[in-house]
């Protein structure tokens, strides 16, 4: 298959689909003198810009601006006004003076006239006929200029170099040379006069340029640059003209080359102004449009064509010219980015599938770049935003995945499993999401750093996971997950912690892991749930809280006598949101020993929230029911009745409470009322399901 032909298959997906898109570049107010340095010298180092008119100066600031980068035709419209009512003022003010009256002040009025009009004509591409035009009102400006100023000095010879720049962009360069040669016999000499001999240089090479004489454009060219031109010190503005005198020649790598160059050399703006040179010169010779990728022409270019269509608010152009460079450019960072462009220009005009498509090409174009990880991370991103129509659930978890095992290192990996674990706990899939978590590249894991380290969210999604299902099983998933993973230290010390967090203690790895816990509070944690400290004096990591007072509350339930300990420690647990609640903190004062305070407490909830009687009730019998104590056992007994009063006779949740409430007076030292209790309801109020029923007969027997 040839190279044209393999580049429509691939661009057909993109071509067919691309629509006009991107935000347009607004009228800058910051000024770029150096994309102008091949005009001239400008007036601002002859206007007191203090007294400088606001309106005048801020045009030619726009002007400036949008010559660097160009802008789309309905704001270039609004320029060419202003440009109008500024040329307007200037004029008007020269009509106010006699020449005699302030000579200086003539003298700026009419280079200010000049300077506008030049701008104006450097808006369009060189020899456009927009362009020619423009450069023939400079012309006539300029030479009325001449009449009104004196025979020398400085004005007189800007006036000159302004006035061989138009000629010049009218396409007249014998009358240019011409103007040069004059201007030569009025320069003054002066601290400027080194930036005007070059001014006047870089205007005569491209005399040579315009005239065809590439013969003396070289020569002078290379009295300047020498054999090494990456090296020699040259001005922006000669350094641009180079640019031309490469265009000419039609060498795309060295063009190319030379962009790079020149953005080292003077910074992004210069490279803005440079590469709307290479665009309108391609543009005006067909050279952006007539070779496909991967035959010789320069992604660089291409790209370059892209950033000047794309602020000329021609957006199916742009597109289709970064996808272009995409796929023709070997280097993989400047590949991805340019297919980033495009498909961001696709995916606002809901062009989403070919955007994802061109992503994801691309992204094994260079399977061994991270950049690929990066392009096919913003697919996915894509694939979201545009719904199930374009990419499924399935489809967008394919790529996660994938770059996550492709590029494991990648920031676009460690995003992607974020973005996955999310996912899951979006949909309250807690387990999924712990188990997601584990499987960070280990330059990941070792990133402990911020709050966002892998750590940090292992942590918090098995907490999570437990808490939503306190269940062997999620433990031993626990496990299984990180013993595939924790070759490294901190993944095994992350396995210890949480094992120490959320496991039984009988559990033999629960021995084994415990010691291997981190310094500070899941050390302390680890004693004090041996019943080897009665305190845990370091605060918990955030997010755990919720799972710590789950853990706890069970240890209590298992081993009633640390619940003294247990319930002070809960206590002294710094507040977290909502953590923890008042019903929470109720269960913790009575096993505290803190019954007065618990009392209180209760009763001001049931009077503040009737409607949640029941719960408190529960809370304050459950509570209270860990306990051996005979009194504590009376106090359950009391909450239980009080909750069984409540709750319609008969029912499940009746039927719980009373069991409770027999239970308790037995513990509290009436076992015959509590088994003729037990013996009055299987008689009058017998419940329906087998187990409640064999609860009640083993409390009538006991």
């Amino acid at each position: 298959m040839s190279a044209l032909l393999r580049y429509l298959d691939f661009v057909a997906v993109v071509i067919g689909l691309l629509l006009m898109l991107w935000p347009s570049v607004g009228l800058a107010q910051t000024t770029f003198d150096a994309a102008n340095a091949n005009t001239t010298s400008r007036t601002s180092r002859l206007v007191d810009s203090s007294s400088a008119d606001s309106h005048v100066q801020s045009t030619r600031n726009d002007l400036i601006e949008v010559i660097a980068r160009p802008i789309p035709d309905d704001k270039l419209s609004i320029l060419l006004t202003n440009v109008g009512e500024a040329d307007g003022k200037l004029q008007s003010r020269l009509n106010e003076l006699q020449p005699s009256e302030s000579p200086r002040e003539v003298s700026l009025l009419w280079l200010s006239r000049v300077e506008l009009a030049v701008l104006k004509s450097e808006l369009f591409a060189e020899g456009s006929g927009d362009g020619v035009a423009s450069a023939a009102e400079a012309v006539k400006v300029a030479e009325a200029a001449l009449l009104a100023l004196p025979a020398e000095g400085i004005a007189r010879a800007e006036v000159l170099r302004l006035l061989a720049e138009a000629h010049l962009r009218q396409g007249d360069a014998r009358s240019a040379a011409a103007v040069l040669r004059e201007s030569a016999s009025v320069a003054p000499t002066g601290s400027d006069s080194n930036s005007s001999a070059e001014s006047a240089r870089a205007l005569r090479v491209r005399v040579a340029l315009s005239a065809g004489d590439m013969e003396t454009a070289e020569q002078m060219l290379h009295s300047v640059y020498g054999s090494d031109p990456s090296v020699t010190n040259a001005g922006v503005g000669m350094d641009l003209v180079r640019l031309r005198y490469l265009l000419a020649q039609k060498d795309e790598e060295a063009i190319a080359d030379w962009l790079e160059i020149i953005r080292e050399r003077h910074g992004a703006n210069a490279k803005d102004r440079a590469d709307t040179i290479v665009a309108q010169t391609r543009l005006q010779s067909g050279m952006d449009s007539a070779t496909p990728p991967g035959d010789g022409s320069d992604p660089r270019l291409w790209i370059a064509d892209a950033m000047y269509y794309l602020r000329r608010g021609q957006s199916m152009q742009a597109a289709l010219h970064f996808a272009k460079a995409a796929v023709s450019d070997d280097v993989a960072r400047r590949s991805v980015d340019s297919a980033m462009k495009a498909a961001a220009i696709l995916s606002r005009q809901s062009n989403s599938k070919a955007a994802i498509e061109l992503l994801r090409r691309i992204s094994q174009r260079h399977p061994h770049s991270t950049s690929s990880a990066d392009a096919l991370l913003q697919a996915a991103t894509i694939g979201q935003a545009a719904g199930p129509t374009t990419a499924s659930d399935a489809d967008i978890e394919a790529m996660l995945i994938q770059i996550a095992n492709q590029w494991p290192e990648s920031q676009s990996a460690f995003a992607a499993t974020r973005w996955r674990m999310a996912w899951a706990e979006r949909q309250s899939k807690w387990l999924e999401a712990a188990k997601i978590s584990v499987q960070f590249a280990n330059v990941h894991w070792m990133n402990e750093s911020t709050a966002d380290s892998v750590r940090v969210q292992a942590i918090q999604a098995w907490a999570k996971a437990w808490i939503d299902q306190p269940s062997p099983d999620v433990v031993a998933s626990m496990h299984q997950a990180f013993q595939e993973h924790d070759a490294s230290e901190i993944v095994r010390r992350t396995h210890a912690d949480l094992t120490v967090l959320i496991a039984e203690t009988s559990e033999s790895l629960w021995s084994e892991l415990q010691k291997e816990t981190s310094d500070g509070f899941f050390q302390q944690l680890a004693s004090f749930r041996q019943n080897q400290t009665d305190v845990i004096e370091a605060s918990p990591p955030a997010g755990v809280n919720d799972a710590l007072a789950m853990r706890l509350e069970k240890d209590v339930v298992q081993n009633p006598i640390r619940r003294v300990d247990i319930g002070r420690c809960l206590l002294s647990l710094p507040s977290d949101g909502n953590f923890p609640t008042d019903m929470q903190r109720a269960g913790w004062l009575i096993w505290a020993g803190q019954r007065d305070a618990a009392d209180s407490l209760i009763a001001t909830e049931l009077q503040r929230t009737p409607s949640e009687a029941d719960e408190w009730c529960r809370r304050a019998a459950t509570s209270y029911a860990v306990s051996h104590s005979k009194s504590d056992q009376r106090h359950a007994a009391r909450w239980w009745k009080r909750l069984a009063d409540g709750l319609p006779q008969g029912n499940p949740s009746w039927h719980a409470a009373m069991i409770g409430w027999i239970k308790s007076v037995a513990a509290s030292g009436e076992p015959d009322k509590a088994k003729a209790s037990a013996k009055m309801i299987l008689l009058t109020i017998p419940p329906t399901d087998r187990m409640t029923r064999d609860a009640y007969e083993r409390l009538s027997e006991q």
